[in-house]
């Protein structure tokens, strides 16, 4: 999948350039397409590969919210389509106030405002999960501390 690519240096003939390529097949054409900018030293595509290692971090890091939000989400049986006094019913039944708050940022934040709305204009927010609710929520994020 990933392959150098060497190229002629016309400034310095004995020293090529090198990057880091990714092959690409489709419909029966393939090519290389360089992924990192030429350089003439290995400290150099070291550093661009090393870039790239950060950037793959980053994903994975993001991928892996997603799939953790998606089990929570699963677990509790929370569904796109639920309304947020539904959602709500169901948050509010969990015991721990750390769960809690997780299990609400694990929500879309679309979602999340809806909920919050929703608790903030029809619940009781001086009793109950609501007084925690009320009280950690950031509106400027959407999400509870």
């Amino acid at each position: 999948m990933f392959e150098l690519v060497i190229r002629e240096n016309k400034e310095r003939q004995n020293q090529p350039h090198v990057s880091l390529g990714l092959r690409l097949k489709i419909a029966g054409f393939e090519t290389v397409c360089a992924v990192t900018k030429p350089v003439d030293d290995f400290k150099a595509f070291e550093a661009e590969v090393e870039s790239i290692l950060e950037q793959l971090g980053g994903i994975k890091k993001e991928a892996g919210g997603l799939f953790e939000r998606s089990s929570t989400q699963g677990k509790l049986g929370l569904r796109p389509d639920m309304t947020p006094a539904e959602i709500w019913a169901v948050l509010n039944r969990i015991k721990e106030d750390s769960e809690f708050s997780q299990s609400f940022n694990s929500l879309d934040e679309a979602k999340r405002r809806e909920v919050a709305e929703h608790v903030l204009t029809k619940c009781n927010i001086f009793s109950g999960k609501a007084a925690v609710f009320s009280s950690r929520y950031d509106e400027a994020t959407a999400t509870m501390a």
